[in-house]
């Protein structure tokens, strides 16, 4: 057993086997590609990779699944080979889930060509010759231990992260249980990527109860017991509210930061001069050549453009308008009256005409729903509170004031950004608005 340091999780155990993976050139990649993409221009810490994320996110998978098996003894037939499949599967998943995030991850997603998500190519490179040999050795060491029932293979670990049956021999019933903890309300890539940013910006509104959820984590077997789904103990509520809460926190206050917003959308305007067609390679090969490295040194050296010169040397403009955190219909209102009014005055300027007019006048929208949990505890993303004594399970919702009460809810800001030049002229106008 070998150990990586992690300033998030302590010691994070991984097996020589593992390794293998990590010492993948696919997998080194991600210590090239910035977790939260320019938000190193804002907190000045955030400089932290996917390397270190995928790592916290394969350790993360190991504790909550060990925690669910703990308090279900006959969970999976108590048979220790499919416990031990399951568990290892779950961690090549942790560990590879985003071997496709372009450079600067999520900001330049928008580059990718013929509808491609950068899941499409962490499924390429999953299949490639050199992740698949890695795979094979991980598989070589499983077998050995625990018999050539189960198989480890790129096929399964795609199949249990995506939990689709796609017809294959491999499928397993309980992969849809396997996949939600990697892609649900209360999934272990959340619960890392919110305390491993909190800390690497140095804020407290990703923090949570790492212990208290972890513990809280238990099955339900649906109502008509065939079918396992992620549930909490009754105890545990208030640590899932503190982590939806988590959450919510993070992306008003860091990831939909005004000047993050608007650094993401120079670095998009300079990246599509600097790849060939303005969007990233479809074969994985090409697209595995790119890095932020390899991004700030095409722009380094096409400093002469303005595009490229204005993402190097952090030009920003500035937010005249910004809605309230959840903007409505009135809202919306608000914020139309205000880009054209802007627009308008802008466009009286000799300098500025409606070619040029982005040069000087930029607008943004972010939004994402506070959270997802349904009401139905049968629903995919339904959350069940599991209580002693063999009471009926309820629904997270029914049992939580604070979250039913942001159902339906959604983060939803417009901003307007103008040039220095002319930031007081717009201001002086836009008053009534703000």
């Amino acid at each position: 057993m070998l150990h990586f340091r992690d300033p998030v999780h302590g010691f994070i155990d991984i097996t020589e086997s593992e390794c293998a993976v990590v010492d993948t050139a696919a997998f080194q990649r991600l210590r090239r590609i910035k977790q939260l993409a320019t938000t190193y221009l804002v907190y000045h810490g955030a400089e932290h990779t996917r390397f270190g994320h995928s790592l916290g996110v394969m350790h993360l998978t190991s504790r909550v699944f060990d925690s669910i098996l703990a308090k279900n003894s006959d969970l999976f037939g108590g048979d220790p080979a499919r416990r031990a499949y399951y568990r290892q599967l779950l961690r090549l998943v942790g560990l590879t889930h985003d071997l496709g995030h372009p450079p600067f991850s999520h900001a330049s997603e928008d580059l990718f060509a013929n509808g491609r998500e950068h899941e499409d190519y962490t499924h390429d490179i999953l299949f490639s010759d050199e992740m698949a040999a890695a795979i094979d050795v991980v598989n070589a060491d499983f077998q050995k231990e625990h018999g050539t029932q189960f198989r480890i293979s790129p096929e399964a670990i795609w199949l249990a992260y995506t939990g689709d049956d796609i017809g294959s021999a491999l499928y397993q019933p309980d992969f849809p249980f396997l996949k939600s903890l990697m892609d649900s309300e209360l999934d272990c890539d959340k619960m890392d990527y919110l305390l491993r940013d909190s800390h690497y910006c140095g804020v407290n509104y990703g923090n949570f109860d790492l212990d208290r959820l972890v513990d809280s984590f238990t099955v339900y077997r649906g109502k008509d017991n065939d079918q396992l789904k992620l549930a909490i103990a009754s105890d545990g509520i208030q640590a899932v509210e503190e982590f939806v809460l988590a959450r919510y926190f993070m992306f008003i206050q860091v990831y939909f930061h005004k000047t993050r917003r608007l650094l993401d959308m120079r670095l998009i305007d300079a990246m599509k001069e600097i790849l060939p067609g303005g969007v990233f390679p479809t074969d994985v090969h090409g697209y595995l050549t790119w890095d932020d490295t390899r991004v700030m040194n095409e722009l380094a050296s096409r400093r002469a453009d303005r595009t490229a010169d204005l993402f190097l040397n952090r030009e920003t403009m500035h937010c005249v308008f910004s809605s309230h955190t959840h903007t409505g219909a009135e809202g919306k209102k608000l914020y139309d009256l205000a880009e054209n009014t802007a627009k308008n005055l802008l466009l009286e300027q000799s300098s500025i005409n409606a070619d040029n007019l982005g040069d000087f006048f930029l607008s943004d929208f972010p939004r994402k729903a506070v959270h997802k949990i349904s009401p139905d505890i049968e629903d995919e993303r339904g959350i069940p509170v599991v209580r002693e004594g063999g009471l009926a399970p309820s629904s997270l919702l029914s049992e939580s004031i604070l979250l039913d009460s942001l159902r339906d809810n959604e983060i939803a800001i417009r901003r307007l950004y103008v040039s220095s030049e002319y930031r007081e002229m717009v201001e002086s106008i836009l008053g009534p608005y703000l």
